[in-house]
């Protein structure tokens, strides 16, 4: 890693709407990592929930504004809503390293979304344009395959069941390092607060206060709400 280049964080996602887990996630794995800059990328469409069809992007995208005003290191891009269609990381990544060659990527993952990354478009040169940040809930163990990590060009996994002990940095053959951690996170998804909303339920202490109030306003997540 070239430490002349700015760290920089990558979160994506549909973030509909963006909540406590995502700003904890994004702050605590900053910190652990020593990242400069975390930026929120909204998904237009996810390829891996073709069948959901999200708010749309401009409801997402004032929630996250809302949700970030006061965070000085995080920030919103928004190439994928822009460019509309199915959202691929490869391709966003592809459009960062070129618009910031002085920026060093840092994907920060899931453990689930990580354990697929074998089945993203063109998954390999992902690894060839970034690090990836693998963030797990204490006590949860991590397997990675021999078909995961021979997909990913990783150089050599430890212990011969696979079985991660945490922290631990991967090498892989493009240079790039995958690094698995463990964080206390809240257990919180917006699936699950949709659904809150939609049953009358509170949920004013699963995401900030503005993008509550933001929902409420706009009566998202109803079984009246609009679709714009």
């Amino acid at each position: 890693m070239n430490s002349e280049l700015k760290r920089v964080g990558l979160l994506g996602g549909t973030f509909d709407p963006v909540h406590n887990g995502h700003l904890d996630l994004a702050t605590k794995t900053a910190q652990l990592f020593d990242l400069q800059e975390v930026i929120f990328i909204p998904a237009s469409k996810s390829p891996h929930k073709l069948d959901d069809q999200p708010t749309s992007s401009p409801h997402r995208v004032a929630m996250l504004e809302l949700a970030l005003e006061q965070e000085t290191t995080f920030s919103i891009e928004l190439l994928e809503v822009e460019r509309g269609g199915v959202s691929f990381t490869i391709e966003t990544l592809s459009r960062l390293k070129q618009q910031h060659p002085d920026w060093e990527l840092f994907l920060i993952l899931g453990a689930d979304a990580f354990l697929l990354i074998d089945t993203w478009k063109n998954s390999a040169d992902i690894l060839k344009r970034c690090h990836v940040l693998v963030s797990t809930r204490p006590g949860v163990k991590l397997e990675v395959s021999s078909k995961l990590s021979q997909a990913l060009g990783i150089k050599k996994i430890p212990l011969g069941n696979n079985d991660l002990t945490l922290p631990i940095t991967l090498s892989t053959t493009s240079g790039k390092t995958i690094r698995f951690y463990q964080i206390p996170t809240q257990d919180i998804s917006s699936r699950e607060i949709r659904r809150r909303v939609q049953a009358g339920k509170e949920i004013k202490n699963l995401l900030p206060l503005a993008v509550d109030h933001y929902i409420m306003r706009h009566r998202l997540y109803r079984a009246e709400s609009p679709s714009n």
